[in-house]
């Protein structure tokens, strides 16, 4: 009991030791962390002077992508990335690129006047687009005046070797419909002559008689030797 009373309290020299010896590992730690916040602010500070900045994380769809040409005869004027309306807003070097309704560094954005798309009404249940040149109070790639193959922009860099500069916009795959194609199968529908397809689908037009056939008899009227239509996309 005598020993237990006078049993002298556990040391805290070890932990006191630890953190001594570890002291110097911190102070390097830190100053390494420094340089590189330094070292990225100057790098950061110079890519702004030249009209650089790191891009944007964009998602695919605010990327977007561009159509190489009017995918319909229902679009006019998107041809070569004019309808492209995504957010890309850095070059292919990563300039950042120039509002369009401002006037530094460059003042031929400014001089370029919006004009909006247009939509028109060729039927009830059909419309056409006619595509604007997609400029405003922003800095979005565009292609306005069609002067380039793929949207592009003016720049914030001063320096007049990248006044204008392409941006990396990923190509549209083309249409899944072949517009044209159809049009001309449509085309050949309507004015086909050579065939019975008229009088079988709407009755003949020299006689008052309903000569109508059904269509579930029009595949066996063919099927006995009877000349086939070259319709081919009769409506079913």
């Amino acid at each position: 009991q005598a020993s237990a009373r006078h049993s002298s309290p556990p040391t805290t020299q070890q932990p006191s030791l630890l953190a001594a010896a570890m002291a110097p590992v911190y102070k390097v730690a830190l100053g390494v962390a420094v340089t590189l916040a330094l070292e990225a602010s100057v790098a950061t500070a110079a890519l702004l002077r030249h009209g650089r900045a790191p891009p944007a994380e964009l998602s695919s769809f605010d990327m977007g992508c561009y159509m190489e040409g009017d995918p319909s005869p229902l679009e006019k004027g998107g041809a070569k990335g004019r309808s492209y309306r995504g957010l890309v807003s850095t070059t292919v070097s990563g300039r950042t690129c120039q509002k369009w309704s401002a006037s530094h560094p460059w003042k031929e954005a400014s001089a370029m006047k919006p004009s909006t798309d247009a939509k028109s009404k060729v039927d009830e249940e059909t419309e056409m687009m006619d595509w604007g040149n997609g400029l405003g109070n922003h800095n979005y790639c565009r292609n306005p005046d069609s002067s380039m193959n793929v949207p592009w922009c003016f720049t914030m860099d001063p320096n007049e070797g990248h006044k204008k500069e392409l941006c990396e916009i990923p190509k549209c795959p083309p249409h899944p419909r072949d517009f044209p194609e159809e049009a001309k199968d449509l085309k050949n529908e309507v004015e086909a002559t050579d065939c019975e397809c008229a009088d079988q689908l709407y009755g003949s037009t020299v006689t008052t008689k309903d000569t109508a056939v059904p269509l579930s008899l029009v595949d066996k009227k063919q099927q006995k030797g009877k000349k086939p239509c070259n319709c081919s996309h009769r409506r079913r």
